[in-house]
Protein backbone atom coordinates (compact mmCIF):
# COMPACT_ATOMS: atom_id res chain seq x y z
CA UNK A 1 0.00 0.00 0.00
CA UNK A 2 1.52 3.51 -0.71
CA UNK A 3 2.04 6.22 1.20
CA UNK A 4 -0.70 8.61 0.70
CA UNK A 5 0.88 12.39 1.11
CA UNK A 6 0.76 12.60 -2.70
CA UNK A 7 -1.98 11.01 -3.38
CA UNK A 8 -5.58 12.87 -4.22
CA UNK A 9 -8.69 12.27 -2.75
CA UNK A 10 -9.56 8.99 -5.35
CA UNK A 11 -6.21 7.62 -4.19
CA UNK A 12 -7.18 7.67 -0.75
CA UNK A 13 -10.58 6.40 -1.25
CA UNK A 14 -8.89 3.25 -3.20
CA UNK A 15 -6.15 2.95 -0.78
CA UNK A 16 -8.97 2.99 2.32
CA UNK A 17 -10.81 0.10 0.44
CA UNK A 18 -7.77 -1.89 -0.31
CA UNK A 19 -7.02 -1.60 3.69
CA UNK A 20 -10.26 -2.75 4.49
CA UNK A 21 -9.47 -5.79 2.56
CA UNK A 22 -6.74 -6.69 4.48
CA UNK A 23 -8.52 -6.14 8.17
CA UNK A 24 -10.77 -8.72 6.51
CA UNK A 25 -8.06 -10.73 5.14
CA UNK A 26 -6.29 -10.06 8.76
CA UNK A 27 -9.19 -12.10 10.64
CA UNK A 28 -9.37 -14.70 7.54
CA UNK A 29 -10.12 -18.66 8.42
CA UNK A 30 -6.97 -19.49 5.94
CA UNK A 31 -3.35 -18.91 7.70
CA UNK A 32 -2.21 -18.41 4.59
CA UNK A 33 -4.51 -15.40 4.02
CA UNK A 34 -3.67 -14.35 7.62
CA UNK A 35 0.31 -14.41 7.23
CA UNK A 36 0.43 -12.73 3.84
CA UNK A 37 -1.96 -9.73 5.55
CA UNK A 38 0.06 -9.55 8.26
CA UNK A 39 3.39 -9.41 6.29
CA UNK A 40 2.06 -6.34 4.52
CA UNK A 41 0.33 -4.35 7.21
CA UNK A 42 3.55 -4.84 8.96
CA UNK A 43 5.02 -2.64 6.15
CA UNK A 44 2.83 0.11 6.02
CA UNK A 45 3.66 3.16 7.95
CA UNK A 46 2.85 4.64 11.45
CA UNK A 47 1.18 7.60 9.84
CA UNK A 48 -0.90 5.07 6.75
CA UNK A 49 -1.68 2.59 9.61
CA UNK A 50 -3.28 5.03 11.88
CA UNK A 51 -4.89 6.87 9.69
CA UNK A 52 -6.57 4.31 8.41
CA UNK A 53 -7.56 2.12 11.32
CA UNK A 54 -9.55 5.54 13.01
CA UNK A 55 -11.62 5.37 9.81
CA UNK A 56 -12.38 1.99 10.10
CA UNK A 57 -12.86 2.08 13.58
CA UNK A 58 -15.25 4.79 12.78
CA UNK A 59 -17.04 3.67 10.25
CA UNK A 60 -20.50 2.07 10.71
CA UNK A 61 -20.53 0.20 7.24
CA UNK A 62 -17.37 -1.35 7.51
CA UNK A 63 -18.39 -4.66 9.51
CA UNK A 64 -18.39 -5.23 13.04
CA UNK A 65 -15.74 -7.65 12.76
CA UNK A 66 -13.60 -5.21 10.75
CA UNK A 67 -13.96 -2.60 13.13
CA UNK A 68 -13.38 -5.11 16.14
CA UNK A 69 -10.10 -5.39 14.59
CA UNK A 70 -9.29 -2.26 13.84
CA UNK A 71 -10.17 -0.90 17.08
CA UNK A 72 -7.62 -3.60 18.49
CA UNK A 73 -4.75 -2.92 16.32
CA UNK A 74 -5.28 0.78 17.07
CA UNK A 75 -4.86 -0.07 20.76
CA UNK A 76 -1.83 -1.91 20.05
CA UNK A 77 -0.09 0.40 17.88
CA UNK A 78 -0.78 3.34 20.15
CA UNK A 79 -0.03 1.11 23.29
CA UNK A 80 3.24 0.32 22.31
CA UNK A 81 4.82 2.84 19.59
CA UNK A 82 3.09 5.93 20.94
CA UNK A 83 6.21 8.03 21.78
CA UNK A 84 7.60 7.03 17.67
CA UNK A 85 4.24 7.31 16.08
CA UNK A 86 2.36 10.13 17.60
CA UNK A 87 4.75 12.93 17.36
CA UNK A 88 5.00 12.17 13.70
CA UNK A 89 1.45 12.20 12.72
CA UNK A 90 0.06 15.31 11.22
CA UNK A 91 -2.39 17.79 13.47
CA UNK A 92 -5.67 16.74 12.36
CA UNK A 93 -4.94 12.97 12.89
CA UNK A 94 -3.37 13.69 16.62
CA UNK A 95 -6.63 15.10 17.40
CA UNK A 96 -8.71 12.11 16.13
CA UNK A 97 -6.27 9.61 18.69
CA UNK A 98 -6.90 12.43 20.77
CA UNK A 99 -11.08 12.28 20.38
CA UNK A 100 -10.88 8.27 20.68
CA UNK A 101 -8.91 8.26 23.48
CA UNK A 102 -10.88 10.29 25.40
CA UNK A 103 -13.91 8.14 24.05
CA UNK A 104 -11.60 5.14 25.44
CA UNK A 105 -11.56 7.16 29.43
CA UNK A 106 -15.29 8.16 29.06
CA UNK A 107 -16.59 4.80 27.38
CA UNK A 108 -14.03 1.83 26.82
CA UNK A 109 -12.50 1.86 29.99
CA UNK A 110 -16.18 1.74 31.58
CA UNK A 111 -18.40 0.43 28.79
CA UNK A 112 -16.51 -1.31 25.42
CA UNK A 113 -14.62 -2.94 27.85
CA UNK A 114 -17.29 -4.61 29.75
CA UNK A 115 -19.17 -5.25 26.56
CA UNK A 116 -16.28 -7.69 25.71
CA UNK A 117 -16.16 -9.23 28.90
CA UNK A 118 -18.43 -9.88 31.17
CA UNK A 119 -22.27 -8.83 31.24
CA UNK A 120 -22.77 -9.64 35.24
CA UNK A 121 -20.36 -6.23 35.88
CA UNK A 122 -22.56 -3.91 33.50
CA UNK A 123 -25.37 -3.41 36.75
CA UNK A 124 -22.24 -1.82 38.51
CA UNK A 125 -21.25 0.52 35.79
CA UNK A 126 -24.49 1.43 34.70
CA UNK A 127 -24.29 4.87 36.27
CA UNK A 128 -20.87 5.81 34.43
CA UNK A 129 -22.46 4.78 30.94
CA UNK A 130 -25.40 6.68 31.53
CA UNK A 131 -23.00 9.77 32.80
CA UNK A 132 -21.17 9.52 29.19
CA UNK A 133 -24.25 9.11 27.21
CA UNK A 134 -25.02 13.25 27.76
CA UNK A 135 -21.33 14.07 26.64
CA UNK A 136 -21.66 11.98 23.22
CA UNK A 137 -24.82 13.43 22.43
CA UNK A 138 -23.47 16.65 22.80
CA UNK A 139 -20.51 15.90 20.59
CA UNK A 140 -22.81 14.78 18.28
CA UNK A 141 -23.76 18.75 18.09
CA UNK A 142 -20.65 19.81 17.38
CA UNK A 143 -21.64 20.85 14.09
CA UNK A 144 -20.88 24.24 11.67
CA UNK A 145 -22.83 26.35 9.71
CA UNK A 146 -21.59 25.55 6.12
CA UNK A 147 -23.58 27.84 3.27
CA UNK A 148 -22.31 26.05 0.60
CA UNK A 149 -23.31 22.75 1.80
CA UNK A 150 -26.36 22.45 0.28
CA UNK A 151 -24.69 22.87 -3.35
CA UNK A 152 -21.37 21.15 -2.66
CA UNK A 153 -20.99 18.24 -5.99
CA UNK A 154 -18.34 16.24 -4.15
CA UNK A 155 -18.37 14.61 -0.39
CA UNK A 156 -15.80 16.14 1.53
CA UNK A 157 -13.16 14.41 4.10
CA UNK A 158 -15.03 16.36 6.40
CA UNK A 159 -18.06 15.16 5.99
CA UNK A 160 -16.60 11.81 7.74
CA UNK A 161 -14.03 13.78 9.84
CA UNK A 162 -15.49 15.78 12.93
CA UNK A 163 -16.52 15.61 16.16
CA UNK A 164 -20.03 14.92 15.39
CA UNK A 165 -19.26 11.48 13.37
CA UNK A 166 -16.41 10.61 15.97
CA UNK A 167 -19.68 10.64 19.06
CA UNK A 168 -22.27 8.91 16.23
CA UNK A 169 -19.27 6.25 15.78
CA UNK A 170 -18.97 5.78 19.60
CA UNK A 171 -23.23 5.54 20.07
CA UNK A 172 -22.80 2.70 17.84
CA UNK A 173 -20.40 0.53 19.27
CA UNK A 174 -21.56 1.52 22.81
CA UNK A 175 -25.45 0.14 21.62
CA UNK A 176 -23.62 -3.05 20.13
CA UNK A 177 -22.03 -4.06 22.83
CA UNK A 178 -23.90 -3.36 25.69
CA UNK A 179 -27.21 -4.19 23.52
CA UNK A 180 -30.58 -2.25 23.70
CA UNK A 181 -31.79 -3.09 27.58
CA UNK A 182 -28.70 -1.05 28.81
CA UNK A 183 -28.76 1.79 26.27
CA UNK A 184 -32.12 2.27 24.90
CA UNK A 185 -33.46 3.21 28.43
CA UNK A 186 -30.62 5.81 28.44
CA UNK A 187 -30.62 7.55 25.21
CA UNK A 188 -34.58 7.51 24.62
CA UNK A 189 -35.55 10.41 26.76
CA UNK A 190 -32.43 12.42 25.35
CA UNK A 191 -32.99 11.74 21.62
CA UNK A 192 -36.71 12.95 21.73
CA UNK A 193 -35.58 16.07 23.50
CA UNK A 194 -33.26 16.93 20.79
CA UNK A 195 -35.53 15.96 17.87
CA UNK A 196 -38.10 18.62 19.22
CA UNK A 197 -35.05 21.35 19.32
CA UNK A 198 -35.74 24.53 17.46
CA UNK A 199 -32.25 24.35 16.90
CA UNK A 200 -31.46 22.53 13.74
CA UNK A 201 -28.40 21.00 14.63
CA UNK A 202 -29.83 19.34 17.79
CA UNK A 203 -32.51 18.07 15.41
CA UNK A 204 -30.08 16.97 13.34
CA UNK A 205 -28.09 15.06 16.07
CA UNK A 206 -31.13 13.59 17.17
CA UNK A 207 -31.90 11.93 13.84
CA UNK A 208 -28.13 10.71 13.44
CA UNK A 209 -28.46 9.08 17.03
CA UNK A 210 -31.37 7.05 16.28
CA UNK A 211 -29.59 5.85 13.51
CA UNK A 212 -26.54 4.52 15.48
CA UNK A 213 -28.44 2.83 18.09
CA UNK A 214 -30.85 0.85 15.28
CA UNK A 215 -28.21 -2.20 15.11
CA UNK A 216 -27.62 -2.65 18.91
CA UNK A 217 -31.11 -1.95 20.04
CA UNK A 218 -32.64 -3.79 17.13
CA UNK A 219 -35.00 -6.03 19.65
CA UNK A 220 -36.01 -3.12 22.10
CA UNK A 221 -36.74 -1.03 18.99
CA UNK A 222 -39.08 -3.68 17.04
CA UNK A 223 -41.88 -2.79 19.28
CA UNK A 224 -41.27 0.82 18.52
CA UNK A 225 -40.71 0.88 15.34
CA UNK A 226 -43.88 2.03 14.05
CA UNK A 227 -43.82 5.60 16.17
CA UNK A 228 -39.96 5.63 15.09
CA UNK A 229 -40.23 5.42 11.44
CA UNK A 230 -43.50 7.76 11.61
CA UNK A 231 -41.42 11.09 13.56
CA UNK A 232 -38.47 10.38 11.42
CA UNK A 233 -40.78 10.97 7.86
CA UNK A 234 -41.90 14.24 8.84
CA UNK A 235 -38.24 15.37 8.94
CA UNK A 236 -37.69 14.55 5.26
CA UNK A 237 -40.06 18.35 4.98
CA UNK A 238 -37.91 19.94 8.14
CA UNK A 239 -36.95 23.46 7.20
CA UNK A 240 -33.26 22.85 7.46
CA UNK A 241 -31.67 20.79 4.07
CA UNK A 242 -28.94 19.40 6.58
CA UNK A 243 -31.71 17.88 8.52
CA UNK A 244 -33.97 16.66 5.38
CA UNK A 245 -30.62 14.75 4.61
CA UNK A 246 -30.09 12.82 8.28
CA UNK A 247 -33.63 11.78 8.18
CA UNK A 248 -33.07 10.32 4.82
CA UNK A 249 -29.67 8.75 6.38
CA UNK A 250 -31.51 7.54 9.25
CA UNK A 251 -34.37 5.87 6.78
CA UNK A 252 -31.45 3.97 4.88
CA UNK A 253 -29.53 2.75 8.16
CA UNK A 254 -32.98 1.51 9.62
CA UNK A 255 -33.70 -0.20 6.47
CA UNK A 256 -30.22 -2.05 7.09
CA UNK A 257 -30.30 -2.81 10.49
CA UNK A 258 -34.61 -3.72 10.08
CA UNK A 259 -34.27 -5.50 7.01
CA UNK A 260 -36.38 -7.22 5.32
CA UNK A 261 -39.61 -6.33 7.89
CA UNK A 262 -38.76 -2.78 7.56
CA UNK A 263 -39.34 -3.15 3.99
CA UNK A 264 -42.38 -5.03 4.69
CA UNK A 265 -43.88 -3.31 6.49
CA UNK A 266 -43.07 0.57 5.73
CA UNK A 267 -42.89 -0.20 1.96
CA UNK A 268 -45.83 2.27 0.64
CA UNK A 269 -44.82 5.22 3.04
CA UNK A 270 -40.86 5.12 2.33
CA UNK A 271 -40.79 4.72 -1.28
CA UNK A 272 -43.09 7.68 -1.46
CA UNK A 273 -41.41 9.75 0.95
CA UNK A 274 -38.30 8.86 -0.69
CA UNK A 275 -38.88 9.94 -4.22
CA UNK A 276 -40.75 12.97 -2.84
CA UNK A 277 -37.72 13.95 -1.93
CA UNK A 278 -35.48 12.82 -4.39
CA UNK A 279 -38.05 15.19 -6.40
CA UNK A 280 -36.58 18.37 -4.19
CA UNK A 281 -35.00 20.35 -7.44
CA UNK A 282 -32.25 22.84 -6.83
CA UNK A 283 -31.04 20.98 -3.27
CA UNK A 284 -28.61 17.70 -4.83
CA UNK A 285 -27.24 17.07 -1.97
CA UNK A 286 -30.71 15.97 -0.25
CA UNK A 287 -31.69 14.20 -3.50
CA UNK A 288 -28.58 12.49 -2.89
CA UNK A 289 -29.15 11.19 0.18
CA UNK A 290 -32.67 10.83 -0.49
CA UNK A 291 -31.31 8.49 -3.18
CA UNK A 292 -28.91 7.08 -1.21
CA UNK A 293 -31.54 5.64 1.42
CA UNK A 294 -33.80 4.41 -1.50
CA UNK A 295 -30.64 2.17 -3.26
CA UNK A 296 -30.52 0.88 0.29
CA UNK A 297 -34.22 0.36 1.09
CA UNK A 298 -34.22 -1.54 -2.13
CA UNK A 299 -31.50 -3.90 -1.33
CA UNK A 300 -33.48 -5.97 0.70
CA UNK A 301 -36.83 -4.92 -0.57
CA UNK A 302 -38.91 -8.14 -1.78
CA UNK A 303 -39.88 -8.47 -5.80
CA UNK A 304 -43.02 -8.71 -5.30
CA UNK A 305 -43.28 -5.72 -3.02
CA UNK A 306 -41.31 -3.44 -5.72
CA UNK A 307 -43.10 -4.09 -8.81
CA UNK A 308 -46.33 -2.68 -7.08
CA UNK A 309 -44.89 0.82 -7.29
CA UNK A 310 -43.01 0.05 -10.32
CA UNK A 311 -44.99 2.06 -12.75
CA UNK A 312 -44.97 5.39 -10.83
CA UNK A 313 -41.51 4.72 -9.69
CA UNK A 314 -40.31 4.79 -13.13
CA UNK A 315 -41.51 7.60 -13.80
CA UNK A 316 -40.51 9.58 -11.15
CA UNK A 317 -37.27 8.68 -11.67
CA UNK A 318 -37.06 9.21 -15.27
CA UNK A 319 -38.18 12.74 -14.74
CA UNK A 320 -35.46 13.31 -12.23
CA UNK A 321 -33.10 11.62 -14.33
CA UNK A 322 -33.68 14.06 -17.68
CA UNK A 323 -33.44 17.23 -15.06
CA UNK A 324 -30.39 15.89 -13.65
CA UNK A 325 -28.83 15.26 -17.17
CA UNK A 326 -29.54 18.68 -18.03
CA UNK A 327 -27.99 20.31 -15.35
CA UNK A 328 -24.85 18.15 -16.13
CA UNK A 329 -24.56 19.50 -19.70
CA UNK A 330 -25.72 23.03 -18.19
CA UNK A 331 -23.48 23.06 -14.84
CA UNK A 332 -21.60 19.97 -14.51
CA UNK A 333 -22.94 19.23 -11.42
CA UNK A 334 -22.94 15.09 -10.87
CA UNK A 335 -23.31 14.03 -7.81
CA UNK A 336 -27.69 13.70 -7.27
CA UNK A 337 -27.25 12.31 -11.30
CA UNK A 338 -24.75 9.43 -9.88
CA UNK A 339 -26.91 8.49 -7.29
CA UNK A 340 -30.17 8.24 -8.98
CA UNK A 341 -28.41 6.25 -11.70
CA UNK A 342 -27.62 3.64 -9.16
CA UNK A 343 -30.76 3.59 -7.54
CA UNK A 344 -32.00 3.07 -11.44
CA UNK A 345 -30.05 -0.01 -11.35
CA UNK A 346 -30.57 -1.14 -7.95
CA UNK A 347 -34.28 -1.38 -9.32
CA UNK A 348 -33.29 -2.91 -12.43
CA UNK A 349 -31.52 -5.85 -10.58
CA UNK A 350 -34.27 -6.34 -7.65
CA UNK A 351 -37.08 -6.80 -10.27
CA UNK A 352 -34.86 -8.50 -13.01
CA UNK A 353 -36.92 -9.35 -16.49
CA UNK A 354 -39.76 -7.13 -15.12
CA UNK A 355 -37.44 -3.87 -15.83
CA UNK A 356 -37.46 -5.23 -19.72
CA UNK A 357 -40.19 -2.84 -20.85
CA UNK A 358 -38.59 -0.03 -19.12
CA UNK A 359 -35.49 -0.44 -20.69
CA UNK A 360 -36.01 1.94 -23.67
CA UNK A 361 -37.43 4.77 -21.19
CA UNK A 362 -33.79 5.15 -19.70
CA UNK A 363 -31.42 4.47 -22.59
CA UNK A 364 -31.71 7.39 -24.62
CA UNK A 365 -30.13 9.67 -21.73
CA UNK A 366 -27.84 7.10 -20.23
CA UNK A 367 -26.01 6.97 -23.26
CA UNK A 368 -25.45 10.42 -23.64
CA UNK A 369 -24.05 10.60 -20.51
CA UNK A 370 -21.86 7.53 -21.42
CA UNK A 371 -20.72 9.49 -24.80
CA UNK A 372 -20.40 12.93 -23.41
CA UNK A 373 -18.98 11.90 -20.03
CA UNK A 374 -15.90 13.25 -21.09
CA UNK A 375 -16.74 16.76 -21.97
CA UNK A 376 -18.49 16.69 -18.75
CA UNK A 377 -16.13 18.56 -16.09
CA UNK A 378 -14.77 15.83 -13.54
CA UNK A 379 -17.60 13.33 -14.37
CA UNK A 380 -16.94 9.73 -13.86
CA UNK A 381 -19.55 7.15 -15.02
Amino acid sequence: MAATASAGVPAIVSEKQEFYQLLKNLINPSCMVRRQAEEIYENISGLCKTTFLLDAVRNRRAGYEVRQMAAALLRRLLSSGFEEVYPNLPADVQRDVKIELILAVKLETHAMTLSETATPMLKKHTNIIAQAVPHILAMMVDLQDDEDWVNADEMEEDDFDSNAVAAESALDRLACGLGGKVVLPMTKEHIMQMLQSPDWKYRHAGLMALSAIGEGCHQQMESILDETVNSVLLFLQDPHPRVRAAACTTLGQMATDFAPNFQKKFHETVIAALLRTMENQGNQRVQSHAASALIIFIEDCPKSLLVLYLDSMVKNLHSILVIKLQELIRNGTKLALEQLITTIASVADTIEEKFVPYYDIFMPSLKHIQLNKRRSSGYRA
